[in-house]
């Protein structure tokens, strides 16, 4: 279950708790008792010894909190600031998949032709049903093919040879020769491997590395200044420390030089919380930065069933459009609610299972519960 899913359903219990609580009150209803949470107090409480460091980021028209706690390092004690950048992980595919849908406008490409009206035959004899598979089938995870990161091996290239910058291609052979969940079209199953192919085909299209006509198309438009394509661009900045303890060891693994050079569009960007924001809010809503045609094929295929291109789903009135993103030492969650125009993104410099991964979710819920309800 993504996990955005899995917040819908709490958030709609604590309405109902609400409601009901509300309903049963003996309070004068002409004095409701608003209780409004202090943001900066939440996130300087849920930093923790497992818990470095927190970036938070809840704005509407009428108001904005950007706050910061806890360590960016934790060697050092460098203090967490607001402007501090971080690998994002999966929370960066919708960026791949908007480039992807603005080459298919210029009619550099057709999202709905098969992979092999641009990948070599080596790579295509490795991948079941590749002759059925189709671009856009790669995007909204309805490919059926296998997802390289469950294979055990990734965690050994990412170790072996940190300097040496590894792309799409590095990553590729761990989903090469592997059992196809379903053909394509037929189900529905996240994978990260898809996103692999589609930098491939584009890099293809583009006859250069797609980095180049991201930053041309999405960054420098949205002026997206902190946000640069990791591994391929790290001279355009620097990022915090991540922090990650493996299921079977007690040792906390400090994860960043392993990540610095890894250049994959799965995992596409190095961004801040107000960059991430922007990026979300302005695909949504903003029609000066893609045209109706681009908007249709980038949010045709999404539905609530799976993550597709954004994660979007109803929470009470409220439209949730969403993407998290999780990588060893890295936890973003990038959400915007469109009748709202609430942005809500937040960072933490951990991976940790289940406790970083519910320390995220359990503050996302504190800020949806207390903006909506």
């Amino acid at each position: 279950m993504h996990p955005l899913s899995r917040l819908k359903s709490t958030l709609l219990c604590s309405s109902m708790v609400l409601l009901l609580t509300a309903c049963g009150s003996d309070s004068d209803p002409e004095a409701p008792q608003e209780t409004r949470i202090d943001y900066q107090k939440l996130i300087d409480e849920t930093v923790s010894d497992t818990i470095p460091g927190i970036v938070l980021l809840v704005e509407t028209p009428e108001q904005q909190f950007l706050g910061s706690a806890g360590v960016e390092n934790i060697a050092t004690q460098n203090p967490m600031q607001v402007y501090h950048t971080m690998p994002t992980a999966s929370a960066g595919k919708p960026m791949i998949g908007l480039l992807a849908a603005m080459l298919a406008d210029d009619n550099l490409l057709n999202l709905d032709d098969t992979i092999g009206t641009w990948l070599s035959d080596d790579i295509l004899n490795q991948i079941p049903n590749s002759a059925e598979m189709t671009l856009r089938q790669l995007l909204n995870h309805s490919s059926g093919i296998y997802n390289y990161t469950d294979n055990y091996g990734v965690l050994d290239l990412l170790i072996a040879e940190p300097d040496k910058v590894k792309t799409d291609i590095d990553f590729l052979v761990f989903a090469l020769n592997q059992p196809a969940y379903f053909k394509p079209g037929e189900g529905s199953k996240y994978s990260n491997t898809g996103y692999l192919l589609a930098g491939l085909i584009m890099d293809q299209v583009l006859g250069m590395h797609h980095s180049i006509a991201l930053r041309e198309r999405i960054l420098v438009p949205l002026g997206m200044d902190a946000t640069y394509y990791i591994g391929i661009e790290k001279d355009q900045g620097d990022f915090i420390s991540g922090y990650h303890q493996f299921d079977d060891h007690d040792t906390t693994y400090e994860t960043k030089s392993y990540l610095e050079n890894v250049s994959e569009a799965s995992s596409p960007v190095v961004s801040s919380v107000e960059d991430m924001a922007l990026f979300l809010k302005s695909a949504v809503t903003d029609q000066s930065f893609i045209n109706a045609n681009i908007r249709d094929d980038f949010f045709g295929s999404v539905h609530s069933s799976n993550d597709a291109l954004f994660r979007v789903d109803t929470i009470g009135e409220n439209t949730l459009y969403g993407h998290s993103g999780l990588d060893y030492g890295y936890h973003t969650q990038n959400i915007y609610f469109k009748e709202k125009d609430l942005s809500i993104t937040a960072f933490i410099n951990c991976s940790s299972k289940p406790v970083c991964e519910n320390t995220m979710e359990s503050l996302i819920e504190k800020v949806i519960a207390n903006e909506l309800y």
